[in-house]
């Protein structure tokens, strides 16, 4: 199977949030090609098994991407999947479709060498709004061991920080701004922006210091002549798997009114809460999937994943993915061909290796 032209068709399936039929569509018809039966969940998850002995390893993604933004700022069309330059470019490229293409491929060399091995495929729809599709799928899943594609550069990961969304709210009297108000929100969030930067929360001997970073300020009504009736201020906090969120709300609680709101998709709601996952360094699947890639440890990733929800199928989760994570999301997503195939031969040797031996 060519994973580079694979990767390229599912670039040109624009598939945003919600919107993953076409990326979806194109992964079915690869699926189908090679054998396997598919199926296609209440929330759009895609799944197939290549059935064989052995514990099961289940290999997953996310369908949706980001949007593109302003199209014409691209060097090349960001849903054209332009292969040049020793390059696939477009939106999705690195984030992460560049890993769904080579899990598809390293099944492709299962099927085609008649290895023996019980492999399963998700993948979901939602993850770049909260992971509605793994937190909808996760507890009909009891697989050995999963391979979480998000980008990595192909070093293996174990983890991250987890990630919450408060919004403090200050109230005040809306009024003229010609006139005196003793009542302007906005100084209140004066006073609380100084108090967050004093704020010290710790840090974690595994994801390092935990943050928490104003990031917008919505005023309402915005008008330059009006003193606000109420100010809104975004936070993004990252904290490690030894926090407790509810503890680090009670503290912003003393600030202003904490707003956490609510996300989803379809049936699956859920707060801005997003938790962290760590797997242990000394687990023994991580270490024979180390030996198996000749590397010498794991890192952890700088943003939030799928990894958490999956988690509550018990099975430990390794992060393995082509393509920088600084390409991500900008106007310059691309994936190198040579480090997709080096992804499909990595694949393939987790597939044929990890659980036996």
């Amino acid at each position: 199977m060519d994973a580079a032209r694979l990767l390229s068709e599912l670039i040109q399936a624009k598939s945003l949030p919600g919107e993953e039929a076409p990326a979806r569509g194109v992964l079915k018809a690869a699926l189908e090609g090679l054998g396997l039966d598919v199926e296609v969940d209440a929330l759009g998850n895609l799944e197939a098994l290549l059935e064989g002995p052995g514990p099961e390893l289940l290999f997953t993604g996310h369908m949706d991407v980001v949007p593109a933004g302003d199209e014409a700022a691209w060097p090349v069309p960001p849903f054209s999947g332009a292969i040049q330059d020793g390059f696939i470019w477009g939106r999705g490229a690195v984030d992460m479709k560049g890993a769904l293409a080579a899990m598809v491929a390293a099944v492709a060399r299962l099927v085609e060498a008649g290895t023996p091995r019980r492999v399963r495929l998700l993948f979901v729809v939602a993850e770049e709004i909260g992971g509605a599709g793994s937190r909808f799928a996760a507890g009909r899943l009891k697989p050995a061991a999963i391979v979480l594609g998000e980008p990595s550069r192909l070093r293996l990961m174990r983890g991250h920080r987890g990630r919450i969304e408060p919004h403090l709210i200050f109230s005040g009297r809306q009024g003229h701004a010609a006139l005196p108000n003793d009542d302007n929100p906005l100084y209140k969030l004066g006073h609380a922006l100084v108090a967050l930067e004093g704020l010290d929360l710790g840090s974690d001997p595994d994801t390092g210091k935990n943050t928490l970073q104003p990031t917008q300020v919505f005023v309402r009504p915005n008008a330059i002549n009006v003193v606000p009736g109420e100010v809104e201020l975004t936070l993004d906090g990252r904290y490690g798997p030894r926090v407790d969120p509810a503890r680090l709300l009670e503290r912003l609680a003393a600030l202003g009114e904490v707003v956490l709101p609510e996300l989803g998709l379809g049936a699956v709601r859920y707060p801005a809460d997003f938790p962290p996952y760590v797997l242990p360094e000394d687990h023994p699947v991580l270490k024979q999937a180390l030996r198996l890639l000749g590397q010498e440890a794991a890192g952890l990733w700088p943003f939030t994943t799928d990894a958490p929800y999956l988690a509550k199928t018990g099975a430990p989760i390794l992060g393995l993915g082509p393509g920088d994570p600084a390409l991500a999301h900008t106007l310059e997503e691309r994936l190198a061909v040579e480090e997709l195939e080096a992804a499909v031969a990595a694949y393939h040797r987790l597939a044929v290796g990890l659980g036996r031996g």
